[in-house]
């Protein structure tokens, strides 16, 4: 499923076919939490336990955020927004708590003590299963799915070989759980942590076509020589309904960067764990700090990767400076939310003091909030303080058509062409007739001497190729970027004039 059909986006290379005087570069999101993270509710009702930190998920039929949180004894408790900062307790009237059901805790199978993976459906055919939720690891030895019509009242699905999959995620995952045929147009997807035959963590990928059986694991991203020593992959942040947004599949990779000085034996337990009690020989270095950063797919198995952080740690002493696992995007309102899970201590609860021990004090957690503009993720600008130019791949021409793009020309200039397949410009469509854009927009219409769009194929054109269809002619565009000029997406309509190749729904093995 695409979000928005017809986008392309500048993340990667495959709508881009030469860049002349221009670069990519990434912009990191804008941190809403740098001093405190969102304050959600403390605990001031008797059946919770800690501050709300946990999974939220956004309707988007309704427009509301859901954060689930763990309550005491095993309860399972929401908050709701409408904006992602200022949250409240529902009141379900679901649960009775001490002969009263006024209270936010959802219906929840008891035998189900954690919250899960949760997602709400956009591809739900049928209400009674819109929410549904899964776990990375089995309770008591029976993996379980749960399903929801509103998100508040829970139940399971309906008992199968579904609960007796191998479905053991994480470092130690045993052997049965890999391998297997890959279906990268799959509805469901899993990324997760697996160990590698190194001693690593590196991010694992499943499919599923009905959300309850799921295909083996496959590692897909690996540390590589791009990328500094000790580097691993903690987790991701991502939809589970594998959505495609401008034909990307957008992930928060959220990077373990280890501490090489770490023994594998430990020989002071005591004050290396401090007051947690630990091994004295360690599988795999326990730490290091955590931080997300930008990777991209056409298929969910080949990845393009920007190394920087997207959301940075704090500074040393803020609430967030020690690991940061962030969530994937969620567009809310002509922005981009990410949410994401902050603590002020590296994993194994180091602090900036270096000979302070591990968990010398009470770790500070919370839940901060990014931003960012719509396809914000990586601009094409002018390299230089000379205008640079970026031209696109061909796409079939036809009866014409719409364009938009997502541009901050307030600072410069977009300038901006058609060519004919052979790089000609045809005429009437040149730079030198085109609207310069010279303004800030999500939506700017390219239009020339006040004619947007692209023009239909032209009699001209045909006479000269008279053994072709109509649709085998193609064009292209060209960008003229002056500097100050940032260039995010463009949007073309009808979509479908950029599928020159055949969509086919298959397997990689």
């Amino acid at each position: 499923m695409e979000i928005h059909p017809g986008k392309q986006t500048f993340i990667d290379d495959f709508f881009i076919e030469s860049m002349l005087g221009t670069q990519r570069v990434l912009n990191p999101s804008e941190k809403l939490t740098v001093e405190n993270s969102i304050h959600t509710v403390l605990p001031e009702m008797p059946w919770e336990r800690d501050e709300a930190t946990g999974p939220i998920i956004y309707d988007e039929n309704q427009q509301i955020f859901h954060l689930y949180y763990q309550g005491a004894k095993g309860r399972i408790c929401l908050l709701t927004s409408t904006n992602g900062t200022d949250w409240a307790r529902p009141e379900l009237g679901s649960i009775d708590f001490e002969g009263s059901k006024t209270n936010n805790i959802v219906n929840w199978p008891n035998d189900c003590p954690a919250i899960g993976a949760i997602l709400w459906d956009p591809k739900a055919t049928d209400e009674i299963y819109r929410w549904k939720r899964i776990h990375h690891f089995p309770h008591q030895g029976v993996w379980q799915a749960l399903y929801s019509k509103d998100g508040y009242n829970w139940q399971h699905y309906p008992p199968g070989d579904h609960n007796y999959q191998k479905q053991f995620f994480g470092f130690g995952s045993s052997k049965e759980t890999f391998g297997g045929p890959i279906f990268p147009d799959a509805p469901y997807i899993l990324y997760a942590q697996r160990g590698s035959s190194r001693r690593t963590r590196v991010l694992g990928r499943r499919d599923s076509n009905d959300f309850l059986n799921w295909s083996g694991m496959h590692t897909v991203i690996d540390q590589d020589q791009e990328d500094p020593p000790g580097t691993e992959f903690y987790s991701a942040g991502f939809d589970m309904a594998n959505r495609t947004d401008g034909g990307l599949r957008i992930i928060m990779l959220n990077t373990y960067l280890t501490d090489l000085s770490e023994p594998y034996a430990i020989e002071d337990p005591e004050n290396y764990w401090g007051e947690s009690k630990g091994p004295t020989v360690i599988p795999a270095r326990i730490d290091g700090f955590v931080e997300p950063q930008l990777a991209v797919s056409r298929n969910t198995v080949s990845w393009t990767r920007y190394r920087q952080p997207f959301i940075q740690r704090g500074q040393p002493g803020a609430w967030d400076w020690g690991q940061v696992y962030a969530s994937g995007p969620v567009r809310h309102k002509e922005k981009l939310l990410f949410f994401y899970n902050g603590s002020d201590l590296t994993h194994n609860g180091r602090s900036p003091r270096p000979y302070e021990k591990a968990y010398a004090r009470p770790v500070r957690r919370g839940i901060g909030l990014a931003t960012l503009r719509p396809d914000g993720y990586v601009s094409i600008e002018a390299d230089s303080y000379a205008s640079g130019c970026l031209t696109t791949h061909r796409f079939r021409q036809e009866f014409g058509g719409r364009l938009n793009v997502n541009v901050d020309a307030s600072a410069g200039e977009l300038g901006y062409e058609v060519l004919e397949d052979t790089g000609k410009p045809i005429p009437g469509f040149t730079v030198s007739d085109c609207d310069p854009i010279r303004c800030d927009t999500l939506g700017g219409i390219l239009s020339w001497n006040g004619v947007t769009g692209w023009p239909e194929v032209s009699q001209e054109r045909q006479a000269r190729y008279p053994e072709l269809t109509r649709s085998e002619f193609y064009i292209k565009l060209r960008f003229y970027l002056a500097p100050g000029t940032k260039l995010y997406s463009v949007t073309l309509d009808p979509p479908e004039v950029t599928m020159w190749q055949v969509k086919i729904k298959g397997r990689i093995d």
